[in-house]
């Protein structure tokens, strides 16, 4: 297995249970970087949110945004912001549960998300997929493990690593996903090999090539360095490449 780029998802995957970025984590993707294989970072986050996240962490990859709703691509020293569908539904939708659920709270970051809903876990996802049904919407409702996600069926995590395979000029085959929730299901299915963190749902880890045995940000550095061995980028004797903070 020859891996060319690193997918990687953000809470949960290179963070603490209290999204604060994990050590390791930080070490392992620059580890990555130093050694020529490009991170991209994937997720339910908003475009201004990740594109933070890739300055400060120092990822040279696209950012795929809101489910793989948005990218945001490098262009010389500036980025641009690709945007694969429109809020329209979406807000039929969050008008019914605010009715329903008064205190349903969207995501902090929503004023400046153009891809989909993001609902704190305030109430099931059950019942959010249920007002979907009832008021005919196409539309999916997921739950990452640390909110609820509402998109366009077409909208995932797998098609956002489609056009930014497109950006790198590689295959999606060639990319390694790592990530810890039910909205990396859509990106298992595009790349070329799979990692769950160790705390993620067995829907998750049933799909995967390789679970990682530690949980959170540690687990996320775990994967990564996984992925670095087994595609010869290290070698098996570099038990420690991480080394000292």
């Amino acid at each position: 297995m020859r891996i060319k780029a690193i997918s990687l998802d953000i809470d949960g995957t290179i963070t603490y249970p209290d999204r604060r970025l994990h050590e390791d984590a930080l070490r392992a993707i620059r580890l990555a970087e130093s050694l020529g294989v490009p991170v991209m970072l994937v997720t339910g986050n908003s475009v201004p949110f990740a594109e933070a996240m890739a300055i400060m962490i120092g990822t040279s990859g696209p950012v795929v945004a809101e489910d793989g709703g948005a990218l945001s691509i490098k262009d010389g020293r500036l980025r641009k912001r690709v945007y694969l569908t429109k809020m329209d539904e979406e807000w039929i939708l969050w008008s019914e549960v605010k009715r329903r659920y008064p205190k349903a709270v969207m995501s902090f970051s929503m004023p400046e998300r153009r891809a989909g809903l993001v609902i704190l876990r305030t109430i099931p996802v059950e019942a959010v997929r249920g007002i979907i049904e009832e008021l005919g919407l196409n539309l999916v409702a997921v739950d990452s493990g640390f909110a609820i996600h509402v998109k366009k069926p077409w909208i995932n995590k797998g098609t956002g690593i489609e056009k930014a395979c497109e950006v790198l000029g590689i295959e999606p085959g060639e990319v390694a996903h790592i990530g810890d929730g039910e909205n990396d299901l859509d990106a298992f299915r595009v790349v070329g090999y799979r990692v769950a963190v160790g705390q993620a749902p067995e829907s998750l880890k049933r799909e995967a090539d390789y679970v990682t045995k530690k949980t959170y940000g540690a687990g996320g550095a775990e994967g990564i360095l996984h992925v670095l061995k087994k595609s010869g980028y290290l070698g098996e004797e570099d038990a420690d490449p991480l080394g000292d903070p």
